[in-house]
């Protein structure tokens, strides 16, 4: 049962990639404009961020239902993608799969902390280490589709068979049910009491911080090593791309530990390390190496973090969940700061914001 619990990072991210990656193609096929489109890929995570009560119903129902339900109406939607013909029947399956996919993580989330009792830190490590393969494999199976010319709908049609047949295979599993319905403990009375916590806030804050050092990191990183230190496009790429090994060998390293072997503060300072080799040596070897340490420090933070928060309140960790993903969603505007600082200055100095919040980072676990 754990390794099927496990294997939803690793189905998530595989099929989260494709409409990213298919992007052009379903632009011209399809006969998209570039703004339809951008709302597409837009509408996408904005999807999770209103599926938060989603969190609150994994506490109170059957877990098993709730994530078939979400695997197999995540493979509907993808295969609504791969039958699309208009803007409207895009726009369908990406709420259908930003709904479904997020039922589904939920769901399966919650079950695996619960089910991992003490070792609840190794559990998600191998959660986002299958997580991180999946982010390979995404991109391996698109290409496929394209280079033997299926083109992009046979992608998310082999998708969406397989994700189909993985919401099945949650349904036969024997998942934890969730504890007994007491009337003091209301669905939304449970939500109202988690967003009191201070500790929920805290987490979600710090998951905030972490967040800011993701995808969009490593493009703002990769646009920084080609204005600034003149790398090619292809070196620069290749460079920031260490992130992502760094970010797998963590992830590696933290699931073959039994019990918590790290706290959150080495994760700051290697963070802060990182960013500021990036930022102030101007070197290519060192650009990697930083960019490694800077996505090993965010795995273990994500890592550490989630366990932190989804074990703070026994009974209730799809609710803790979602109120700590709701708050961490102020990590989104770190970005859209990046760009006005490097639109009004220079990116260089932009990039300085990275080192602010890595130094923030440090400075709110000095207690740790």
């Amino acid at each position: 049962m754990v390794a099927s619990l496990l294997l939803v990072g690793f189905a998530d991210e595989t099929v989260a990639f494709l409409p990213y990656g298919a992007v052009e193609s379903i632009r011209q096929d399809v006969g998209l404009s570039y703004l339809q489109a951008g709302f597409l890929l837009a509408l996408y995570p904005g999807i999770g961020l209103l599926a938060t009560p989603l969190g609150v119903v994994a506490d109170h129902v059957s877990r098993r239902l709730m994530a078939a339900i979400g695997g197999v109406g995540y493979g509907v939607g993808l295969c609504l993608f791969a039958v699309a013909g208009d803007f409207w029947v895009l726009f369908t399956a990406v709420v259908v799969m930003g709904v479904a996919g997020d039922a589904m993580v939920r769901a399966v989330e919650v079950a695996l902390v619960e089910t991992a009792g003490d070792n609840v830190e190794p559990a998600l490590a191998r959660s986002n280490l299958l997580a991180a393969v999946g982010d390979l494999f995404g991109p391996l199976l698109l290409f496929a589709a394209l280079g033997t010319g299926l083109g992009w709908r046979a992608a998310f049609w082999a998708a969406g068979a397989l994700m189909v047949a993985y919401g099945l295979f949650l349904a036969s599993q024997p998942l934890p049910s969730p504890a007994e319905p007491d009337d003091d403990h209301q669905p939304w009375r449970a939500l109202l009491e988690v967003a009191k916590d201070r500790r929920v806030i805290v987490a979600g804050l710090l998951v905030a911080i972490i967040t800011a050092f993701d995808d969009t990191f490593v493009g703002f990183a990769v646009a920084f090593l080609t204005t600034d230190r003149g790398l090619t496009p292809a070196v620069a790429t290749l460079t920031a791309g260490a992130g992502m090994a760094g970010g797998i060998a963590a992830a590696a390293w933290a699931s073959r530990t039994n019990r918590r072997q790290v706290g959150l503060r080495p994760c700051a300072l290697l963070l802060l390390a990182g960013i500021l080799t990036l930022v102030l040596v101007p070197n290519v070897v060192a650009a990697a190496l930083a960019t490694a340490a800077v996505g090993a420090a965010v795995n273990l933070a994500w890592i550490v973090l989630q366990a932190r928060y989804m074990t703070l309140r026994p009974g209730q960790s799809g609710t803790t969940s979602a109120v700590a993903e709701a708050v961490a969603q102020l990590g989104v505007l770190t970005p859209l700061a990046i760009g006005v600082i490097a639109d009004h200055a220079t990116l260089t100095v932009a990039m300085l914001l990275y080192v602010l919040l890595a130094g923030v980072f440090v400075a709110s676990t000095r207690r740790q």
